[in-house]
């Protein structure tokens, strides 16, 4: 049979054996090239998706990875090489074939091409046959590959397996000599006796020591055993090679959950299958434990390329997450996974075991659900669980302080006018530092401790008390109104309603004299008591504002239902209207929006006065941010508010 008979017949056999059409991705910044390879290839029967920049293309590739992407290399923006090396650089996209595509037929580009990762280069004009053929040969080239190394993982793992029976062998040998020479001990009349009740302590004393070392419910090590387990591994990669072994710390979601609701014996019967997936996933040359509840942990020996400890990591995930029949019950449950390589900078197992649980906390943020312990994660928890205890004790000696910054009505000309009222911003300066900390690293740690209703509390009272100072100082004066920021926690407590009406009555502040912003992320889940508490307040006269609009979830069903006064555009809107002209459109939507719900407008971050007399032509009435006053403390405000 002739040679290209062959080759055709192996293309063929290939192409049948396509389970679904390859996707391949062009990415070229003329339409017209892009129509002419996208019809040729899905009359060729591919799935062909296009991209008329680089950025679009790293987005495209993101949410759908191709098989092989057709790269054109002169493009605005990203070019070609800025795409491939973007590519290259993630493990999860390098391996896509990728040609390129140029006018330029000289040497340099083409091998810069190659250099890059390119795997051909095509110059136009093309020939849609040359094209095919090329893009066909890349395929066929990709697949052969992935055999390649699906075979090379199977040569491992029975190479794997091979070490570990001959290990068992030596290892039966060794305890069939002992039992031999146990045995012929025993032959001793004299001894007999004697030998017995040795032997009947030992097992007395391994049976407790089992009991001690290992978890009455699924039977796995505890956490006593791989502490000493771990200890050992210490001792011993302290003088190996740069291949040493790691640690998994794994829980499952829901699980109290599923205790509480189907009781502890079911929950009993969920902990111990999700044991024995554990086993029947990891190595038989690793050491799993239960530490506490759903917590396990799983010790590898060393391995020598990281990507096959996420790849188990993905397993046992994958495992974890088939459905758990539990008699008339059908479970699901999903696994977190913190990772810690046990290097030879660890001197204590407790350490070991220490990053492995902040791993496994943050892996809960991330999509994957795993993450690796790097040694900042360490510093990260430190300096948080430092900070938090400087702001408690901040709290306690009333070290914050409240600053306000002016809200104006863009259409005053006169700025002692301008001023409708502040927004009260808490400012917070560390004993011992000179400066004030950023609200954003101290904030953030309030709400995810129980500080944030502490410190939205102690915010409320002291504007208020502030307010009672002013208009009893200011008796000829209008006095602005305040805006108070509170979280959804705030909301959420069903004793809030009661504490604000508690301070009201304590300060005999009028409602009408403050505004409570809210933030987008009330929208989400069960509202209903949001709702309710959000209505009382204003019953009683105060407005509601929806800080930071157009940043969070909106919805504009809820939007609807919510007794609100006023929208705030967030200052990340703002910052661009001049330069971005999509930004200016949603500034815009935001607006009209607004006025068809008879809602005010308050644009935050406002720096320059073209932005200021722009949002005042679009219809936006109110304004905040440094080009009008950065945020004054309290004795400026009153100063201001006597002149």
């Amino acid at each position: 049979m002739p040679l290209t008979q062959n080759a055709n017949l192996t293309k063929l056999d290939w192409h049948y054996k396509k389970q679904s059409p390859l996707k391949i991705l062009i990415v070229d910044d003329l339409p017209s090239n892009l129509r002419l390879l996208s019809s040729a290839l899905i009359e060729a029967g591919y799935d062909v998706r296009n991209a008329v920049s680089g950025a679009m293309a790293i987005m495209n590739i993101a949410t759908e990875r191709p098989d092989l992407i057709l790269l054109d290399i002169k493009m605005p923006g990203l070019d070609g090489f800025d795409v491939c090396r973007h590519l290259h650089n993630d493990a999860a996209t390098a391996d896509i074939p990728i040609i390129f595509m140029s006018a330029l037929d000289e040497v340099p580009e083409k091998l810069k091409a190659f250099s890059l990762g390119g795997v051909d280069y095509i110059t136009k004009p093309f020939q849609i046959a040359e094209v095919l053929v090329r893009i066909e040969h890349q395929l066929e080239l990709r697949c052969f590959r992935q055999k390649l190394k699906i075979q090379n993982q199977k040569l491992r793992i029975m190479l794997e397996q091979y070490e570990i029976a001959e290990t068992q062998i030596h290892q039966i040998n060794k305890e069939l000599e002992r039992r031999v020479l146990e045995r012929t001990r025993e032959l001793d009349d004299a001894n007999q006796a004697l030998q017995q009740e040795i032997n009947e302590r030992q097992r007395a004393q391994s049976k407790l020591m089992y009991l001690a070392m290992h978890d009455s419910l699924t039977g796995l090590p505890n956490r006593t055993l791989l502490l000493r387990y771990l200890e050992e591994t210490i001792q011993s990669i302290q003088f190996a090679s740069n291949h040493w072994p790691a640690l998994l710390m794994l829980d499952c979601d829901r699980f109290k959950v599923f205790n509480d609701t189907l009781g502890h014996l079911r929950g009993d019967q969920l902990l111990i299958e999700i044991a024995n997936r554990i086993n029947v996933t990891i190595p038989e040359n690793s050491f799993a434990a239960r530490m506490v509840d759903d917590k396990f942990a799983v010790l590898l020996p060393p391995v020598s390329d990281p990507n096959i400890i996420s790849e188990l990591v993905q397993r046992l995930q994958q495992n974890l997450g088939e459905p758990i029949t539990l008699e008339d019950y059908e479970i699901t449950v999903s696994a977190n996974v913190g990772i810690v390589l046990v290097d030879p900078s660890y001197r204590q197992a407790e350490h070991v075991l220490r990053d492995g649980s902040l791993a496994l906390i943050q892996s809960k943020q991330k999509p994957q659900g795993w993450l690796a312990f790097q040694p900042e994660m360490h510093e990260q928890a430190l300096h948080r669980l430092t900070l938090e205890g400087k702001l408690r004790q901040a709290l306690r000696q009333e070290q914050l302080q409240i600053f306000y910054q002016p809200i104006v009505a863009l259409a005053t000309t006169d700025a002692a006018e301008a001023i409708v009222g502040y927004e009260a911003l808490v400012r917070w300066q560390p004993e011992g530092t000179s400066d004030f900390l950023s609200p954003a690293d101290f904030i953030p740690l309030a709400e995810e401790s129980d500080l944030i209703s502490e410190l939205g509390n102690w915010v409320f009272l002291t504007v208020c008390e502030q307010l009672k100072q002013w208009h009893q100082g200011c008796s000829s004066t209008s006095v602005p109104f305040v805006s108070v920021n509170f979280s959804v926690r705030h909301l959420q407590d069903e004793k809030f309603s009661r504490q604000i009406h508690a301070v009201l009555q304590q300060t005999q502040v009028h409602p009408s004299w403050l505004k409570f912003e809210i933030t987008e992320n009330l929208l989400i889940g069960d509202t209903e008591s949001v709702l309710s508490t959000l209505e009382q307040l204003r019953r009683w006269g105060i407005q509601i504002s929806i800080d930071d609009f157009g940043t969070g979830y909106s919805s504009l069903s809820y939007l609807k239902q919510l007794p609100v006064d006023m929208l705030k555009i967030d200052r990340a809107f703002i910052k661009d209207i001049e330069s971005n002209h999509d930004t200016l459109k949603i500034v815009v939507a935001v607006i009209k929006l607004a006025q068809a719900l008879k809602l005010e407008v308050v644009a935050e971050g406002i720096e320059t006065k073209w932005q200021a007399q722009q949002l005042n032509i679009l219809g936006c009435t109110y304004g905040q941010g440094y080009w009008f006053s950065q945020p004054l403390d309290s004795q400026t405000v009153g100063s201001l508010l006597m002149t």
